[in-house]
């Protein structure tokens, strides 16, 4: 069992994850994603099957083919006998998951890990008959399992489980071309559904066969030699190869000094490649169909067999015998030793994972389930985080019998009485955060019709806002409860928190509100809409000063506004291209801040510095290819503006020149996808900024020197490539930083990557929604779509 990692869920129905079946190593990512999970209490452990987030955001209609696929595995349950893994519970609403019984099994990758070479040619054997049975007996019903490669397989004490029915045509509708469909592996595709072809009876037979030879071989049919030479660097996210081959790892299963022949069909043996070697024509119509193919390997698997004449065969099981006729071949010693000793650790790990019991967990919604404003709900992922214990790892291994570790299978009768070591572990309530895990949300709301305007707030240092169409709405920071609503203010943009418990809502004018009760406490009459100077948009404020845009005779105009006084400062001409402010040193900045997703073009930027004082302009300047980008007032004079790949400093103190120039590389020969900065971050003399694979680049402010970069090398960035900002907490420990599918958090000292949160929320989104983040001094309130939380910053 696999630790879970950062973005994982933390709840399936009653079910909470306690740690990954599929491993990281082998090459294979799995086309979906198993989870260990266990109820309240650790009273029933089932195993959960979800589909991989890739493949869910990069096609909304994967999510119902996955289920639909689920559900008629389900309603197929006993027809491909003892081997087809059964459909035990389905889920109802929400993101889609299936659960069965939980039994120690490995996938057939984490087998050939565990063993350290290919599985014997008798294991190969035992498990083809079986596989070869099961199969049979579905194409005998008229179906098509259509989801067959190695992640597929589950190899358990008793025999091979059999999983991943339906998965094709998850991945892709019928009539498409499913080459590089996320969900599938293409070497054990056959080649008439890669080409977009219905699964049928005769590509299992093929997919079975590609199997068999990665069992016997360690290799797909087709895999050059070159390829398994190396063994591929594997992202620490998805598992799967992502970043070249790794010149230092030696072939295992290399049988010549100078490498593996080039078709791994030359590794087996003549009667092993002889019966499957014809399972793998490119033609469907020269295949042997399941049933024909299940005499030759039960001739194979009989124990004893390949082992010369007189050789003793162990006799298998009296249930085994008289219910399948591939049960013989799961004789004692079918399964390597290895991989027993592997399957009992695996028991010992289930057995010692933290476990929390939460009697009131199955009366709460489900989850991703949201409440309207009024009535506080944990959405996506309620509870704490599940973590394995330190002696997992290297502690004790279970007790092996029979060829396997013994286990007590969870089955669909009520559950028994917890055992000693479940009711020890369920005492287990510790509540510290492991490294790497995410926080747990302290709270969240839906909002159901509300419409934001722009990022929550934090103000007053306890109340968090958020700023919608129809009014200001305030909840308490630490617990989510509601403070208060404004209706009366009808925003039109993001609100900004004033000294004195006071913030600043833009709407038809300016309107100051009072934290602590949402009373107005005054609004700038002189420039409501429909007055002779109307107020346009703020373009930003810095201590008691703000700059707003207002029209005079079809002109915009630009005002200086003393906050604190309520009165007027100075007027200066503007212009549409100006749309935020900037307030460094006595300068007033003018810039074209764009919009979170625009992106960028090849175009100038017309900036302009006004004097803080009188409004006067002091320098104006056009930068080329600035379009589209972001800008931050850095101190010392300094102006940086992050566009496209490009970074930049300029001397705003001065005449507005070119500082300084940053270009970002790609992150390797092969990447073609430009590293797109997101809006600049200052921390004192640093500038940090994402990048468009969310790895943070820090330079120095006053050279542009670059002082680090780290690539967490996420395998999935999400369906928005523009990269999001960054902000600085105030204790400066972190930042922080919120995409269309998650929140992350980095070291500010070193740029590393500390947690990953990924809310859940149910249904398919029309379009990506980029998750709004606004920090205080130990809390994060995250915006995600419809619902609003919090995070701790611990």
């Amino acid at each position: 069992m696999e630790p879970l990692r950062l973005d994982d869920p933390e709840q399936f129905g009653a079910y909470r994850p306690v740690g990954r079946l599929d491993p990281d190593s082998g090459g294979l990512g799995a086309p979906a994603v198993r989870y260990v999970a266990q109820a309240p209490g650790g009273v029933r452990t089932v195993l959960v099957t979800a589909p991989r987030a890739e493949a869910t955001a990069a096609d909304h209609g994967h999510a119902g083919r996955f289920h639909a696929a689920a559900a008629e595995a389900q309603r197929l349950a006993g027809t491909g006998g003892p081997w087809l893994a059964p459909v035990g519970e389905l889920s109802a609403a929400g993101p889609p998951w299936w659960a069965m019984p939980y039994r120690p099994a490995l996938p057939l990758p984490a087998a050939l890990d565990a063993q350290l070479e290919p599985l014997p040619e008798r294991t190969v054997y035992a498990v083809g008959a079986a596989l070869a049975e099961t199969l049979a007996a579905l194409h005998a019903a008229g179906v098509a399992h259509g989801g067959l490669d190695p992640t597929a397989v589950l190899l358990t004490g008793d025999g091979p489980l059999l999983t991943g029915y339906g998965a094709v045509g998850a991945a892709g509708a019928d009539g498409s071309p499913r080459a590089g469909l996320a969900g599938l592996i293409p070497e054990f595709l056959p080649p008439e559904q890669a080409a977009g072809g219905r699964p049928r009876p005769l590509g299992d037979v093929y997919a079975l066969a590609a199997v068999l030879v990665y069992a016997a071989t360690g290799r797909a049919p087709g895999d050059p030699a070159a390829q398994a030479a190396a063994d591929p660097l594997t992202d620490p996210y998805a598992g799967g190869p992502a970043y070249g081959a790794d010149p230092y790892a030696q072939d295992p299963y290399a049988t010549e000094a100078h490498g593996a022949p080039g078709d791994p069909l030359d590794l087996l043996s003549p009667a092993l490649r002889g019966t499957l070697e014809p399972c793998l024509r490119a033609d469907p119509a020269g295949r042997p169909t399941a049933a024909a193919l299940l005499p030759e390997l039960l001739r194979g698997a009989a124990p004893g067999a390949g082992q010369g004449p007189g050789a003793a065969a162990a006799p298998g099981t009296v249930l085994d015998a008289a219910t399948t006729r591939s049960g013989a071949a799961l004789a004692p010693g079918w399964l390597p030793r290895r991989v027993s000793a592997a399957l009992a650790r695996q028991a010992a790990d289930v057995l010692a994972a933290e476990t929390e019991p939460d009697p009131d967990f199955l009366a709460a919604p489900e989850p991703g389930a949201v409440e309207p404003i009024g009535a506080t709900t944990v959405i996506g992922r309620p509870g704490t985080r599940r973590a394995l214990l330190a002696g997992i790892a290297g502690g004790a291994v279970g007790v092996a019998a029979g060829g396997a570790a013994a286990w007590a299978a969870t089955t669909e009768d009520p559950p028994p009485p917890p055992t000693t070591a479940e009711r020890l572990a369920a005492r287990n309530t510790r509540r510290k955060r492991f490294t790497g895990a995410p926080p747990t949300v302290l709270w969240g709301k839906g909002l159901g019709k509300v419409d934001p305007v722009g990022p929550p707030v934090v103000a007053g240092g306890g109340t968090a806002l958020v700023v919608a169409k129809s009014g200001v709405y305030a909840m308490d920071l630490r617990t989510g409860d509601e403070l208060w609503e404004q209706p009366d203010v009808r925003p039109a943009g993001g609100a900004v928190p004033l000294g004195d418990g006071m913030v600043l809502v833009p709407g038809k004018d300016l309107a100051v509100l009072d934290t602590a009760d949402g009373a107005v406490a005054w609004t700038s009459e002189k420039f409501r809409k429909g007055g002779r100077s109307p107020y346009r948009s703020l373009l930003g404020v810095a201590g008691d000063t703000a700059a707003f845009t207002v029209e005079e005779g079809g002109e915009l105009t630009v005002v200086g506004y003393d906050l604190a006084e309520r009165r007027e400062l100075w007027r200066s001409p503007g212009t549409a291209a100006a749309t935020a402010a900037l307030f460094l040193g006595d300068s007033v900045l003018l810039v074209p801040e764009a919009d979170e997703n625009a992106e960028h073009r090849d175009a100038p930027a017309a900036v302009s510095a006004l004097d803080l004082a009188s409004g006067a302009e002091r320098w104006a300047q056009e930068y080329d290819g600035m379009a589209g980008g972001h800008w931050a007032a850095a101190g010392a004079g300094v102006l940086v503006a992050t566009a496209g790949k490009t970074m930049r400093g300029y001397d705003a103190g001065g005449d507005g020149a070119e500082l300084w120039n940053v270009a970002a590389e790609p992150w390797s020969d092969e990447e073609s996808n430009p590293q797109n900065f997101g809006p600049p971050a200052v921390q004192g003399r640093m500038i940090h900024a994402l990048d468009t694979f969310r790895a943070v680049h820090t330079v120095a402010r006053d050279s542009g020197e670059e002082q680090w970069k780290r690539n967490p090398q996420l395998a999935y960035v999400g369906v928005l490539v523009q990269a999001p900002a960054l902000h600085l907490t105030p204790d400066e420990r972190f930042l922080i930083a919120g995409d269309d599918m998650q929140v992350l958090a980095y070291d500010v000292q070193g740029g590393d990557l500390l947690w990953r949160f990924t809310d859940m929320r149910p249904g398919k989104p029309k379009y990506a929604h980029r998750r709004r983040v606004a920090v205080g001094k130990d809390t994060a309130v995250v915006a995600s779509g419809s619902s609003v939380y919090a995070l701790p910053l611990d």
